[in-house]
């Protein structure tokens, strides 16, 4: 296979992100009806996906979401997070437009935050995994030397050849297990080190839906990755409920940031 020898048919943006949508399959509850947030929206406390439910009356302001761990394994595991379906769709809608009027009218200054935020969130994580990989690499060199160490030793009878055979084995095994995470490291570190055209490429989808006014499929699927529901807060004697948005390419966004751009506070 020769990689980038003609013009992609389709981007790889596109094509990473609809990998990731099929793994989020939308399956219909015994009504037949499925929820366009379905597969992504998420327990806060367990991580686990909220289960869309159908009211029995058929009344569409009633079809709610709820824990799949609270209801399969009781609220001692974790506790009830329900939430209406037509609420989450209002919520995630308010917020987008929010970020879409942020970004609209405060595009740089939505890029100098995001990229400072980014940079002091990864400096110590991709400093720390720079660290295991280096000594990874150390560790393989080492199991190479003593390998071919234990293989003399072999050779000259020092060493049986039942010891031998099993000094190998854990050898090769320690190997292959510290070359699958190099591997895993070093993607994890490439993928960080492209935070910042992400964002560049996040502000290059808001742009695609600076006029939107109702939220669909396909605006959710290319904006948001993740939705996460926490418990309902009612010491106020008021039902309120935090909703986190993971947004593609860039994460969940900062409340602090988005207020101060949406009240003019970007000094």
């Amino acid at each position: 296979m020769f990689e980038n020898t003609h013009e992609a048919m389709i981007d790889s943006d596109t094509w990473e992100r609809v990998q990731e949508l099929r793994k989020n399959k939308r399956r219909p509850t015994r009504t037949g009806k499925t929820n366009m947030f379905s597969g992504i929206v998420r327990c806060a406390d367990c991580g686990e996906k909220l289960y869309y439910c159908t009211s029995k009356n058929f009344e569409a302001r009633q079809d709610h979401f709820v824990c799949s761990t609270s209801r399969l394994k009781g609220k001692d595991v974790c506790p009830t997070h329900f939430i209406r379906a037509v609420v989450l769709e209002q919520g995630v809608l308010a917020h987008m437009r929010l970020v879409i009027s942020c970004v609209a009218n405060h595009e740089e200054h939505f890029k100098a935050a995001m990229g400072a935020k980014q940079k002091a969130e990864a400096k110590k994580e991709l400093t720390a995994k720079r660290r295991q990989a280096i000594q990874a690499e150390r560790r393989i060199e080492e199991l190479d030397r003593l390998f071919k160490r234990s293989y003399e030793d072999n050779a000259n009878e020092k060493l049986s050849d039942s010891r031998f055979q099993m000094l190998s084995d854990d050898y090769e095994q320690e190997q292959e297990e510290l070359r699958e995470k190099l591997l895993r490291l070093n993607e994890e570190i490439n993928k960080q080190e492209e935070q910042a055209e992400n964002i560049d490429r996040f502000i290059g989808k808001v742009k695609k839906y600076l006029d939107l006014d109702e939220l669909t499929l396909a605006v959710l699927n290319d904006m948001v990755k993740a939705v996460y529901v926490h418990a309902p807060d009612k010491s106020s004697g008021h039902r309120e409920q935090q909703i986190d948005i993971s947004y593609d390419l860039v994460g969940i966004l900062p409340a602090s940031l988005l207020y101060d751009l949406h009240n003019g506070e970007t000094a």
